[in-house]
């Protein structure tokens, strides 16, 4: 064991062109079989952390990421490895080349993505990946791949309801018909309060199921998600980018008065009915399966306001009024 009771790290190897990392160079030809045999030497000797750019250089040689650089300043001297006074350290830009030009493809190359980040950035590319996989609702249905692939998979296998045409009205809402089961909506998500004025927006892949209840039906709300495991991991103390992620939603049921009924007073008890809700939906990557729905808000229509009226299914206004993350 080095000086100072660190372990050393296992070492990688790191392949170049057709096994997962290449050099980016303009005139220069890999050989397919050239790997890095030890990928720790593109760590930093300190906190083992990918080196990128400014990357600082000791006399010994030794170098180490900004970061660490500054921390060093207090004792004096570089780190356990060597003595040498830290005011000596000058930047390396033979390595910050090197670390820049090295390439590795992404984690989710086998769902489409053809993007190959450069090694030091390979965990800042994956949350924002839109070819991160998400499972299939099916409880035997074992699919995984990209929310685009996704979306053909429920549409073409399930036949399940999906709407990918939404457009909202001047007050951000947007009107849909739900059947008994999985309802899919891809919808436009603002990325921050409408209340205050908010505009920007990404798509979102919606999940509404309407359930049979002895009293009615219930209707939960899922936001699906690809990157949610690793934001909730991140959220919880775990290593990577990611931000925890929350969606607030607005469901409206209305049931107008119906001016042709004349026997609205002898025959069905309502004739006329409002109902809105606003409430957080969790976001998913479906890795664990369906939500307990207990978990989760239910929107409860009993039998005696739905009646015969949407008996072949529920017509709601949906609306959202923030989702923080990143989705399709």
């Amino acid at each position: 064991m080095p000086a100072g009771g660190r372990e050393p790290k296992r070492k990688r190897s790191a392949p170049l062109n057709g096994g997962g990392s290449e050099v980016a160079s303009s005139g220069l030809a890999m050989a397919p079989s050239s790997s890095v045999e030890d990928a720790d030497a593109l760590d930093c000797g300190v906190c083992f952390l990918p080196l990128k750019p400014p990357i600082f250089q000791c006399e010994v040689g030794h170098v180490v990421c900004s970061p660490c650089r500054d921390k060093l300043k207090a004792t004096g001297k570089c780190h356990h490895v060597c003595g040498v006074a830290t005011g000596s350290y000058r930047l390396c830009h033979a390595m910050e080349r090197l670390v820049e030009s090295i390439r590795v493809p992404c984690p989710h190359a086998a769902h489409g993505c053809t993007a190959r980040p450069a090694y030091h950035d390979r965990d800042g590319h994956r949350p924002a990946c839109p070819h991160a996989p998400c499972h299939c609702p099916g409880e035997a249905c074992s699919f995984l791949g990209s929310t685009s692939a996704l979306l053909d998979h429920i549409s073409e296998v399930h036949c399940w309801p999906c709407i990918t045409n939404l457009e909202a009205d001047k007050y951000g809402e947007f009107a849909v018909h739900l059947h008994d089961g999985f309802d899919f909506l891809l919808a436009d998500c603002p990325t921050a309060n409408m209340k205050q004025g908010a505009t920007a927006t990404v798509q979102c892949l919606l999940l509404l199921t309407v359930a049979r209840q002895p009293v009615g039906r219930t209707i939960c709300v899922l936001c699906i998600d690809p990157h949610a495991a690793a934001a909730a991991a991140a959220a919880n103390g775990g290593d990577g980018p990611a931000a925890s992620k929350q969606m607030e939603c607005r469901l409206t049921y209305y049931r107008p008065w119906d001016f042709n009924d004349n026997n609205h007073h002898g025959g069905h008890q309502v004739w006329d009915h409002y109902q809105q809700s606003n409430f957080r939906v969790a976001c998913t990557d479906l890795s664990d399966g369906m939500p307990n729905p207990d978990g989760c808000f239910q929107f409860v229509l009993t039998d005696s306001v739905i009646g015969a009226y949407d008996r072949d299914g529920i017509e709601v206004r949906v609306r959202i009024y923030k989702y923080t993350g990143r989705c399709v």
